[in-house]
């Protein structure tokens, strides 16, 4: 959801995030939710996001692992939550209940609009106001049992990186958060914005919210040689890269390279390709005005079709509608041809 789809949208009015500080919340979260939407802001070269850290009028004392705890003082009041366009609900001990102005704030947030970002173990905190009841949701997969034990109408998706369900989004533990604010920060500003914030925090193989929190941690190592392959075919898409070149640059054979790729990324390498790919056109898309089917032949598609089938699929709609949702290059519109 957009700052479009928002009560309070205009076109004047800045995307406001709200980001929760109580005592106990994780340090890492906190900082990575305020520093995407600032890179945002940074890349953009205009503030698109009104970004707060909300809570009490005092410092609040953060948690990094089970030590290690800091001061944090909040810069807006929690009030300030209950107006804005996304609520982000950082980790919290699995076990603490919400005190009550928390609830009450994400509620009647909720209810004016906002969409509910929990990450981690945010998820337990948004849970128990109960907006969680009937939906899907993930949380980080050591505790995801305990969540749904514990939150038996919730339908827990243990293995997911991110959710979303009814506006109600959720992310498992560590770098999860970072693929599902990269996500969020596509469906805003699109795919551009998103590629570049990723790639100026060295996150160059962006995920996808079904690839696995813990799929091949039972590796002894992950071979680097299929990272490297992979970041070098996000320069080389427009080669017409197949899934056995791909495999003969790691230096392995077909098999071999799908079955490691699987397990570092949890998904077939003929995905990622295709994802890949759909990530090139969108940018392309956003930042040129060629036609769709040179954009297709930079991005690796073998035809117009192709790129049409398979962006419809991944981005949820064709081509011309997400050029027209996120603008061309310098805000012109392709005149030339017909895109949709």
């Amino acid at each position: 959801m957009g700052t479009d789809d928002h009560c309070h949208s205009g076109p004047t009015v800045r995307h406001r995030v709200a980001v929760l500080g109580l005592d106990g919340v994780g340090t890492f979260e906190v900082a990575l939710a305020v520093q995407v939407f600032a890179a945002a802001n940074d890349h953009a070269g205009v503030e698109l996001y009104e970004v707060a850290v909300v809570g009490p009028d005092r410092p609040v004392v953060t948690r990094t692992g089970y030590a290690t705890s800091y001061a944090l003082l909040p810069n807006q009041a929690l009030t300030w939550a209950e107006s804005a366009h996304t609520v982000v609900v950082p980790a919290v001990p699995a076990l603490l209940s919400p005190p009550p102005e928390i609830a009450a704030t994400i509620l009647r947030a909720h209810a004016g609009g906002a969409r509910i970002v929990a990450l981690c173990l945010g998820t337990f905190l948004v849970a128990d106001t109960g907006l969680l009841d009937g939906l899907h949701a993930t949380t980080h997969w050591h505790w995801a049992d305990q969540l749904a034990a514990s939150h038996p109408r919730i339908r827990v998706h243990a293995k997911r990186l991110f959710v979303e369900s009814s506006g109600i989004f959720s992310s498992g533990g560590g770098t999860a958060a970072l693929d599902l604010l990269l996500h969020l920060v596509e469906r805003d500003q699109g795919s551009a914005l998103a590629t570049e914030i990723s790639r100026f925090m060295v996150a160059p193989l962006r995920r996808d919210g079904d690839h696995a929190q813990d799929t091949g941690w039972n590796v002894p190592e992950r071979p680097r040689s299929v990272v490297d392959t992979l970041q070098w075919a996000e320069e080389h898409l427009d080669e017409g890269l197949t899934v056995a070149g791909l495999a003969q640059h790691a230096g392995m054979s077909v098999r071999t390279f799908s079955r490691q790729c699987r397990n570092a990324l949890g998904i077939p390498p003929i995905e990622w390709l295709q994802r890949a790919r759909v990530r090139r056109a969108q940018e392309l898309l956003q930042r040129t005005n060629w036609t769709v089917n040179r954009i297709a032949e930079a991005s690796g598609f073998r035809s117009e079709s192709a790129l049409r089938y398979h962006f419809t699929r991944l981005a949820e709609m064709p081509p011309g509608q997400y050029r027209s949702r996120f603008g061309a290059a310098r805000g012109e519109r392709p005149t030339t041809v017909r895109l949709t």
